[in-house]
């Protein structure tokens, strides 16, 4: 919000791995750098990753101004805001619709894996700070019966690197319940992008768990997970994908448990 400045000055930090490039309505900028009063003057600029960009302008335009990511897919997602001078009053008009670009919705999105050995699945629902998923896995191949699990859980997002979460792990053998616990901990982004997770159980168990996906081509990725419990003791899956469609993709996986697989996976 802008009062009766005569220079604004602002800072973009980006603390992601991609280019946002920003974009303010109605006014042209000049960015903020060491060739001084030479610095370039624009109505765009990219925000790298990892740095800061520093902009100024004068701020002598009244109105709401649209301020966002021209990556479309970024402002859609709610990389947008408006940048409103204080004597300025909109029509009724734009004020009724104003909150729409604060909207925070929720998404659903998920990925299925139809294996020879086994299948497994994640679904999530969530939208900025709140996210609801459930995990699940169930093997025949090695064992006498199928052996499933679910874990349903609510996740508090806190920044990139964290989450908090409280749930319930649900485990059994066929038709047969072997284990229904409720579940707290923490997820948490470690260096080199490894995924990690850790949680105790209500019967006092302990499980930690990391995980690394890792791009070697456009289409050809390799995954890995190494999964330790207290009461169970070591789960570790590891496999290769390849992607063939807009959300399919061919994968082969070993499962310290079910052995050797191969399948389809199905993204949305």
């Amino acid at each position: 919000m802008l009062g009766s400045l005569a220079l604004f000055v602002t800072g973009m930090v980006n603390r992601t791995m991609m280019h946002h490039p920003m974009h303010l309505h109605g006014h042209f900028f000049r960015v903020v750098n060491a060739q001084g009063e030479f610095s370039p003057l624009k109505h765009t600029v990219d925000v790298a990753p990892m740095a800061t960009t520093v902009i100024e302008f004068a701020a002598e335009e009244s109105g709401d101004w649209f301020f966002h990511c021209h990556l479309l897919y970024h402002m859609e997602s709610g990389m947008a805001r408006v940048v409103h001078y204080q004597d300025f009053v909109p029509d009724p008009a734009t004020a009724a619709v104003r909150p729409r670009l604060y909207h925070d919705p929720f998404q659903l999105y998920g990925q299925v894996n139809a294996l020879s050995q086994m299948a497994q699945g994640t679904l999530v629902y969530a939208n900025t700070r709140h996210i609801f998923s459930t995990e699940w896995r169930a093997g025949w191949q090695r064992v006498d019966d199928v052996e499933w699990e679910v874990t349903p859980a609510y996740d508090y997002y806190l920044n990139r690197f964290a989450s908090v979460f409280a749930g319930v792990d649900l485990e059994g053998a066929g038709d047969r319940f072997e284990k229904h616990e409720s579940i707290s901990g923490m997820r948490y982004l470690l260096p080199l992008n490894i995924a990690s997770r850790g949680w105790v159980d209500t019967a006092g168990e302990f499980q930690f768990a990391v995980g690394k996906h890792l791009e070697l081509t456009p289409r050809l990725a390799v995954f890995s997970e190494a999964e330790y419990d207290t009461k169970e003791r070591w789960e570790i899956r590891a496999g290769t994908s390849y992607l063939v469609g807009k959300h399919f993709f061919l994968i082969g996986q070993w499962h310290s448990q079910f052995g050797w697989g191969a399948g389809l996976r199905w993204q949305f």
